[in-house]
């Protein structure tokens, strides 16, 4: 069987390097360098770093785009179909939270119909696309900042940017 093969292109941002990760068809990935679950799924297989890509450049499109504070829709994104049916199901669910607002773990759960919340950060927590399926938009009860992968005053950042109303018991709002 012929070997998988990813291309992978840096991109700098206000919150850190971000690592993207495609193939020719599907955005594998973005992670902030050195975050928690970094590059996880890609295995052993051989990522190259490339100049140019189509899909990857249309990532880095999106992300200037966004960075700038302008909303967009993501919908025609070419995410790789990976993931468990129950990640894909909360991830999904992500990608309908509207930019600027927020939702809590216990709120995702009622309205996937799921019995745990925990299950849900889990899964929020395995999310490969930081930002793009915006995670970072899910906060705990009475809108408090908990986990990121990345940590959570990234987290933050991102909630600020986007004009979030959230709680930080270190009160860095």
């Amino acid at each position: 069987m012929k070997q998988k093969k990813y291309a992978k292109m840096l991109y700098p941002s206000p919150i850190g390097t971000l690592s993207l990760v495609a193939d020719e068809q599907y955005l594998y990935g973005i992670w902030v360098q050195d975050q928690k679950h970094f590059e996880r799924g890609l295995g052993d297989e051989t990522i190259e770093g490339v100049v140019s890509h189509p899909v990857l450049e249309q990532v880095i499109s999106y992300l200037d785009t966004y960075f700038e504070g302008r909303v967009q829709d993501l919908s025609d994104l070419p995410l790789a179909p990976i993931g468990t049916d129950f990640e894909k199901r909360v991830w999904t669910y992500l990608q309908a939270i509207p930019y600027g607002q927020t939702v809590t773990y216990g709120q995702i759960a009622k309205d996937l119909r799921v019995a745990s919340a925990q299950a849900i950060g889990g899964a929020v927590g395995r999310n490969p696309w930081s930002i793009l399926v915006p995670c970072h938009r899910v906060l705990g009860s009475g809108k408090r900042l908990t986990g990121y992968a990345s940590g959570v005053e990234r987290k933050a950042w991102l909630l600020q940017h986007e004009g979030t109303d959230f709680k930080d018991i270190n009160n860095r709002k």
